[in-house]
């Protein structure tokens, strides 16, 4: 366990953590927590719907959607509503539904987040890719550099965080530098630099 620690801590020294503090607010930091406690995204929408004045009008979409959702039985359906304005309500059970076909929706969603920038769908691709059985941290990695946007980028180191080996922590340092680098004046870099975080508390 002494030597375990003792290569954890040549990977990833202690003193890089604490000269290097997550923003308290970031996009990434909600993505973070949102991966980080499983569920919580269900109880803020169970208790928007119980709770928030959302209209009649936006409480009947809500219905309409989540039963459309439900019914899905085509995973090039299913992928297609990855990709489309539902709800916010509703990205629980569309997950959860994408998650039952992830054989052959994964592949599709793992090409499609390199060439995109539609907030929608790499939202959806990142909650997916984060919750599924089939762990795609070695494809991620592989096409890392054909991302085309640091946003993407950003949000797939948070992907890496949660699912690579301890091995890839020195890759993980080298990209929180770059973005850092990169885009002083943009928040990119907390994706890796949280990613480190995790992989910290995994492996430490």
């Amino acid at each position: 366990m002494a030597g375990k620690k003792q290569t954890h801590n040549k990977l990833l020294p202690p003193r890089f953590l604490r000269e290097n503090e997550c923003l308290e607010s970031s996009v990434q930091r909600f993505v973070y927590s949102m991966l980080l406690y499983d569920g919580l995204e269900q109880i803020a929408s169970d208790m928007t719907v119980e709770h928030a004045d959302l209209g009649n009008e936006r409480r009947e979409q809500i219905a309409r959607e989540k039963e459309m959702i439900l019914a899905s039985d085509d995973p090039e359906k299913i992928f297609e509503l990855l990709r489309k304005n539902l709800d916010n309500i509703n990205n629980t059970a569309l997950i959860g539904k994408a998650l039952d076909y992830e054989s052959e929706i994964l592949p599709m969603v793992a090409e499609k987040l390199i060439r995109n920038s539609h907030d929608t769908f790499i939202e959806n691709a990142i909650r997916l890719l984060a919750k599924s059985n089939e762990d795609y941290s070695a494809p991620l990695k592989e096409k890392f550099d054909e991302i085309r946007s640091p946003y993407v980028q950003s949000l797939v180191c948070l992907i890496l965080g949660f699912r690579a080996g301890e091995d890839i922590i020195p890759w993980m340092m080298d990209r929180y530098i770059k973005l850092k680098k990169l885009y002083p004046e943009e928040t990119y870099d907390q994706g890796p630099l949280l990613a480190l975080y995790e992989l910290n508390a995994r492996f430490s």
